[in-house]
């Protein structure tokens, strides 16, 4: 009976190595996996992924040439002429300029120096960073996740066999009640009282019928699957996961993903500041094109092939952008982003005390429960038999069996509760499934 009342929690195998893994159910790491694949929301912080990948690319284009053809037809008029003698009392309009204009030509800019695409490409590049480890993160969490609904059904399932167990003695303790009720050995009172308590034990278990419904449907929203299945179940291993303080607060500090992220968010905010600084800079291109375009003397209305090089640069002197403004507002934003890691620090600091203190609480507690059900196994059992015999009410047979229930479903909870908190741990700790 004991051997079927361990909650199946064979989750949390860390050794105290500079890599530390997690040895899991294949069924459960098999649920994580489908996640990863059919969870919407993955796909979504993906699709974010590569959003920013093309925002490096278009970053880098900062670099390339720019390109352009131009094609232009132009009336002017008056055209600029004088009238120039060329025989005594004879003279000739020359033109200056013609008065129809074409020009047909391709333009070419190379940057040849430009430090503000370079912090452009290094805040993309920070970006895709942070974006990448948003991945991870979310995929951290919905991993953990999934295992705490993967142990949800398991408890579940075993604590509706605790209560089918219960309803099993309800229905002896019925028919022994009803035959002495005929024999006028009990009260109709016992009868209806026991029936009461039967019927509280049904709808109980119709309770968490509906619960491990309700974690079937939450499993099958996050990993695409249909219906219910067998999850299979493992032994308890109270000793299977042992990591020192020291060792979880570093584990913690270097992996977990929150931190990793607002890190990213810090070296992202001061390039920021490196983008509004570069933004005084000056850029320097190369600059060419070649074409046709009549207006060249001494035939200004022919169209003659044409080219010009040349260096530009370009010195900013009063911004539309005002860089004071931007590197301003920057470095609010790396302040806030630094203080939002030190919260996070804090935070984590907070949460790895809490879960070691549950764990200690539960395996405290764990540890008592099998004395308990002991105890409240010898109880039934003896007022069993002395109800048999008659020397005891029907009420107190009930508060036996009501105990002996609680027992088992106490230490169902217990376990339950440590492994919820030894999975914590682990997810502060950012141990990957």
């Amino acid at each position: 009976m004991k051997a079927t009342l361990f909650v199946i929690i064979s989750f949390l195998f860390c050794y105290l190595l500079p890599a530390q893994t997690i040895v899991a159910p294949a069924a459960l790491k098999q649920l994580v996996e489908q996640s990863f694949q059919k969870y919407p929301k993955v796909d979504e912080m993906n699709a974010v992924v590569r959003m920013n990948e093309v925002k490096v690319d278009l970053g880098k284009a900062g670099y390339l040439p720019v390109a352009g053809g131009d094609v232009s037809y132009r009336r002017q008029y008056p055209t600029p002429s004088i009238d120039f003698p060329v025989a005594p009392g004879k003279s000739e309009e020359i033109k200056f300029l013609p008065a129809d204009n074409y020009n047909a030509s391709v333009s070419i800019a190379q940057p040849l120096i430009d430090l503000r695409t370079a912090a452009t490409v290094n805040k993309a590049k920070s970006d895709l960073v942070t974006s990448k480890d948003n991945l991870e993160g979310f995929k951290h969490q919905l991993s953990y996740q999934v295992a705490q609904i993967y142990y949800a059904i398991i408890f579940l399932n075993r604590s509706l066999h605790v209560q089918q167990e219960q309803i099993n003695l309800l229905q002896t303790t019925l028919k022994q009640i009803g035959v002495k009720v005929k024999n006028g050995d009990a009260l109709s009172y016992d009868l209806v009282s026991t029936q009461v308590k039967y019927t509280n034990a049904e709808n109980f278990y119709t309770d968490l019928t509906t619960q491990v419904n309700k974690q079937y449907n939450m499993l099958n929203m996050l990993t695409g699957n249909h219906g219910t299945a067998y999850l299979g179940d493992t032994i308890v291993n109270q000793t299977a996961f042992k990591l020192a303080t020291d060792s979880v607060f570093a584990m913690a500090f270097r992996n977990n993903p929150d931190l990793k992220i607002a890190d990213d968010k810090i070296k992202s905010a001061a390039w920021d500041i490196v983008s509004a600084n570069r933004t005084r800079l000056p850029t320097m291109n190369l600059q060419a094109g070649l074409g046709y375009k009549n207006g060249f003397m001494p035939t200004i209305d022919a169209a003659i092939f044409n080219y010009s090089i040349g260096v530009g640069v370009t010195i900013p002197i009063i911004g539309a952008s005002r860089p004071g403004m931007q590197k301003k507002l920057a470095i609010i934003g790396l302040d806030a982003s630094r203080m939002a890691l030190e919260t996070q620090k804090a935070t984590l600091n907070k949460d790895v005390l809490n879960a070691m203190d549950d764990i200690q609480k539960n395996q405290v507690k764990l540890a008592s429960s099998d004395t308990l059900i002991r105890q409240a196994q010898l109880a039934l059992d003896l007022a069993t038999d002395r109800y048999k015999n008659g020397v005891i009410t029907n009420l107190d047979l009930l508060t036996s069996l009501t105990n002996y229930q609680d027992a088992l479903l106490s230490r169902l909870q217990y376990d339950y509760n440590l492994l919820l908190s030894r999975m914590e741990l682990c997810r502060l700790a950012g141990i990957k499934l």
